[in-house]
């Protein structure tokens, strides 16, 4: 919006009373007869311009004072933007001073403490890296310790095992040793006709026989030819009551897991097969 003059407002008041004159008498002016005009008349057009010359007046005394008021906050408004202008040059120069001080003061303390930070550093890097040497040992004779108790564990628990195994295996070898002994002893005392120490020897090697059944250490053909000796001796000790001997031997639980033993016995016994599915 264009701004109009202070100069141009006034004069435009000033008007204001002369339009509002000219147009209440143009009416007039118009409807006037040409008759002459009254005292009466005359008085009143007196006080009409009275009246508007006092309204004049105080149009104009009313536009100066605002002139006055607008020049006076223009003179305010024109202070104060030189103050603030004033204060906003004054800190930026405070701002710039404190600026240059501190650029001037880092300048300083990187020249003459560089070498102290260096040290700072150094020693800092020496220390992390002595903590860390000394940690990576501990955690390394940590980790040794651990391993050496699990080899030492499972060394104790292999040397457990292998001697476990080595027992085994030689009781086993005394099992076959024990069996095959009695055998042989049965067969020599059979050979001498010695009947009963041929039965109990035969009757022995079975029973060793069973203690390593679960684990197959004496072939079943092994087992099978002691108890047809057996029964073989049985009979020869007592040719009348072979049978009735036989027949009290069987019922006897010794026998429970030696069927298929028994069975493989049969087949060159044959009086042992009735005795056998009687059993049954």
């Amino acid at each position: 919006m264009p701004r109009v003059a202070p100069n141009q407002v006034f004069h435009f008041i000033a008007s204001i009373p002369v339009i509002v004159l000219l147009t209440l008498l143009s009416p007039a002016l118009a409807q006037q007869k040409p008759a002459p005009s009254s005292i009466h008349s005359q008085t009143r057009l007196e006080d009409r311009v009275n009246e508007l010359e006092s309204r004049l007046n105080a149009a104009e005394q009313k536009a100066a004072s605002a002139a006055m008021e607008k020049d006076y906050i223009t003179r305010i408004q024109k202070q104060y933007e030189a103050y603030y202008e004033k204060a906003f040059n004054t800190q930026v120069t405070i701002v710039s001073t404190l600026a240059l001080f501190i650029t001037i003061v880092l300048a300083i303390a990187a020249k003459f403490g560089f070498d102290t930070f260096d040290r700072r550093i150094d020693t800092a890097l020496t220390e992390a890296s002595a903590q860390l040497r000394t940690e990576f040992n501990q955690q390394l004779r940590t980790e040794l310790d651990a391993l050496r108790a699990s080899n030492a564990e499972r060394i104790s628990g292999l040397e457990a095992a292998l001697t476990e195994r080595i027992t085994q295996q030689e009781q086993d070898l005394q099992t076959r040793s024990d069996y095959q002994y009695q055998f042989a002893q049965g067969l020599a005392a059979g050979a001498d006709e010695r009947h009963a120490d041929a039965r109990n020897n035969f009757r022995g090697a079975l029973a060793i026989y069973k203690l390593g059944k679960a684990r197959q250490l004496i072939p079943r053909r092994s087992a099978a030819s002691a108890a047809r000796n057996f029964f073989v001796a049985v009979r020869k000790e007592d040719e009348d009551n072979a049978l009735d001997n036989a027949k009290r031997e069987l019922v006897n639980e010794f026998y429970n897991d030696l069927e298929d033993e028994l069975a493989l016995a049969a087949v060159d016994l044959n009086w042992l097969g009735p005795l056998l599915k009687e059993r049954k």
